[in-house]
This record gives C-alpha cells, sequence and structure tokens, in this order.
C-alpha cells in the first residue's frame, strides 16, 4: 500500500500478445487465398462473358453480399419506423 491508503496500480500481466498472433494468422490466411485464387476463370454476366481472377470474383460476389446486406437492413428499418 501506498501512503494515501489504496493498493498499488496492478501491473499488466506477461504474456503473448494475442492481437499480434490473431493479426499474423489472418495475414497470413489472406496471403493464402491470394495465391491459391490465381487462375483466370470465365464468368458469364447477364449481356457479356469475360475472364477474370477467381479472387476478383470472389471478392465481387463479398461485396455483392455486403451491399444486399446492408440495402435490406435500410429497407427493413423503414419499414420498422412507419
Amino acid at each position: 500500500m501506498n501512503t494515501q491508503g489504496s493498493p498499488p496500480p496492478a501491473t499488466p500481466e506477461k504474456g503473448p500478445p494475442w492481437k499480434l498472433v490473431l493479426f499474423g494468422v489472418l495475414a497470413v490466411y489472406a496471403l493464402l487465398i491470394v495465391l491459391f485464387n490465381r487462375e483466370q476463370v470465365e464468368v458469364s454476366f447477364v449481356f457479356f462473358t469475360t475472364e477474370i481472377s477467381l479472387l476478383v470474383l470472389i471478392l465481387l460476389c463479398v461485396g455483392l453480399g455486403f451491399a444486399a446486406g446492408y440495402l435490406f437492413d435500410q429497407i427493413r428499418g423503414r419499414r420498422r419506423s412507419a
């Protein structure tokens, strides 16, 4: 105890930096996704067909999914408030 009667401040425990470990694991996983999905694939859109990288196609689908989820949430929120 110090002179004012309160306990000393707690010192942080020493251990592995879990946030840094998790970031490293995710970075390696992202690198593996890029390396394993480099081949070109033919994609048929409604009005045209093109060849793009499989990684670009995956990212496009993820982006469209996020956009659709966001728009669905916005529409549902407006119906609840009305």
